[in-house]
């Protein structure tokens, strides 16, 4: 079972970790196209102005420059994406911030410094619980579509309620760990 949970637990933070990667490659990418497609955009105007019509009408059949019409809602969705499964990933793998860090070894006695990180993960998987509670409920009462590809509102929302779940879930399982060793003294898990 401890052998299906750790599996479990390294192929969760991988997923979360290429999908972080996908989103950041993803923006990227619109980044670089969007800058092209304005300094070709200003390079014809620039040539139009010019009278060189002829280059210019050249490059315009080339390289089609439309507007991004679309380009909002793949950024919404990318970077919704990335801060949330990035910011699940890390949690994971307890590479997040933590106030704990730098209090925790001030605590001399090893019962206070336990007490002390079970009082801040019971908040941290407060707060997660309120998050995933808040977003699922507004992820499924969401309706509308989105403008140009018509993608379905909640698909863009429901990073936050699967990503709170998957901190929950880790807060919880660092509650009861860190339980049993403010329990029994350990600084072993059990």
């Amino acid at each position: 079972m401890i052998t299906l949970l750790k599996t479990i637990d390294i192929w969760v933070q991988r997923i979360l970790r290429y999908i972080a990667m996908t989103m950041f490659a993803v923006l990227a990418l619109l980044l670089i196209a969007n800058i092209s497609l304005r300094l070709i955009n200003d390079f014809v105007q620039f040539l139009l102005g010019h009278g060189l019509d002829g280059m210019a009408n050249l490059i315009q059949s080339v390289v089609t420059i439309n507007s991004f019409y679309w380009f909002d809602e793949i950024i919404e969705l990318s970077f919704a994406a990335l801060v949330f499964y990035g910011a699940a990933g890390l949690w994971c793998a307890k590479l997040h911030f933590s106030v704990g860090d730098w209090i925790s070894p001030r605590i001399k006695n090893e019962r206070l410094k336990h007490f002390y990180t079970l009082v801040i993960l019971l908040i941290s998987a407060t707060f997660m619980a309120i998050l995933f509670w808040y977003s699922l409920k507004l992820t499924l009462r969401t309706h509308q579509v989105t403008t140009a590809f018509q993608i379905k509102q909640w698909v863009l929302y429901s990073c936050i309620p699967i990503s709170a779940f998957i901190m929950l879930s880790y807060s919880i399982v660092d509650v009861i760990i860190e339980a049993k060793r403010f329990a029994f003294g350990s600084d072993q898990p059990s």
